[in-house]
């Protein structure tokens, strides 16, 4: 959403408040596709295809299909150049289904043509949003730390 959400302020401003943010966090994103991105779908200890094409049906209503830019950013890349933000964080667990998503999406970013400040911070050895079933754990606090260095400088 978060994505989505900085290209169309971009695009359409809010009346009074401009066209861009100081910054944007993805934290553990949910992009999405039909086709594979780097070893996508090679570990299926924990990857769950069925699952994952249900829940963005039953999120969007059916209306968007896994390659609409709402889950897959990737089919338009054209556009992140327009990301009405200066600075970016990505955060993702290792161990995450979408991690090679996210991986993907933080390298076109910076390769785009963006002119602002990425920052791609990984968890090692966790699973997707593991901080919110254990957020007194030491990573949780480590990445909660630094998303709070982020907004900082914003």
């Amino acid at each position: 959403m978060v994505h989505n959400t900085a290209i169309r302020l971009r695009k359409e401003g809010i009346g009074g408040y401009g066209n861009k943010v100081s910054g944007v966090a993805l934290l553990h994103s949910y992009f999405w596709g039909t086709e594979p991105v780097g070893g996508e779908f090679s570990d299926t200890a924990f990857y769950y295809p069925g699952d994952m094409e249900r829940v963005w049906d039953v999120a969007c209503g059916g209306e968007f299909g896994r390659d609409h830019p709402y889950i897959n950013p990737a089919v338009s890349p054209q556009e992140w150049c327009h990301l009405g933000s200066g600075r970016v964080l990505v955060t993702m667990a290792e161990l995450c289904w979408f991690v090679e998503r996210a991986r993907v999406y933080a390298e076109g970013i910076k390769a785009c043509g963006w002119a602002g400040e990425l920052e791609f911070y990984e968890t090692r050895g966790k699973k997707h949003t593991y901080f919110l079933f254990r957020p007194d754990c030491d990573d949780a606090a480590k990445e909660l730390a630094v998303v709070a260095d982020f907004v900082r400088h914003c």
